[in-house]
């Protein structure tokens, strides 16, 4: 039979039959929607993931910057140690030396106060450490002398100088200690 012939004669065909079961059937037991996934939720929770993200990124960055800075730091700590040394000893020498010399020695100060300045505004500083108490957490003894009653546990003499950093020490100064003999 034809569809032409069933709608003549108002019988259903069997597809259209069966279409009108399932759809009676579906409508009886309609499955419940799936929920709505909750967007802000999701953007809320990515925001909040990506914010720490961001700063652990930041973080990292300060670290790597304050690594590379305390490697250049001791590298160059020896060599602006010996300026200052240099400086130092013809500060106390200034009147027995020639002209050239005492030119030389403008020049000396000059770059010796250029690489200060470039020290402290990356937060390097020399530590003083001459003639007060021996801190271990400053200085490393490399030698203990006899020395008077007033002098036990002082720092008499530095070897090597000592620096820090942002607060924290960059290097330990090196240091003669005086020790009372009873």
């Amino acid at each position: 039979m034809s569809k032409k012939h069933h709608k003549q004669t108002g019988e259903p065909c069997v597809a259209e039959t069966v279409d009108a079961t399932q759809t009676a059937t579906e409508e009886t037991v309609a499955p419940e929607e799936p929920a709505q996934p909750d967007y802000h939720e999701q953007y809320v929770r990515l925001y909040a993931e990506f914010e720490n993200f961001r700063k652990r990124t930041e973080r990292e960055k300060a670290s790597f910057l304050a690594y590379g800075k305390k490697q250049l730091a001791e590298k160059l700590l020896p060599s602006y140690e010996i300026l200052l040394r240099q400086q130092e000893k013809w500060d106390k020498e200034k009147d027995q030396l020639a002209t050239e010399t005492k030119n030389l020695l403008e020049g000396v100060k000059m770059i010796t106060a250029e690489l200060s300045k470039a020290f402290r505004s990356e937060g390097i500083e020399k530590m003083d450490v001459l003639d007060k108490p021996y801190d271990p957490a400053t200085s490393e003894v490399v030698a203990m002398v006899p020395s008077s009653e007033a002098q036990d546990g002082f720092v008499l003499q530095e070897v090597q100088m000592g620096f820090t950093m942002d607060g924290k020490v960059l290097r330990l100064a090196r240091v003669i200690v005086g020790q009372h003999a009873e």
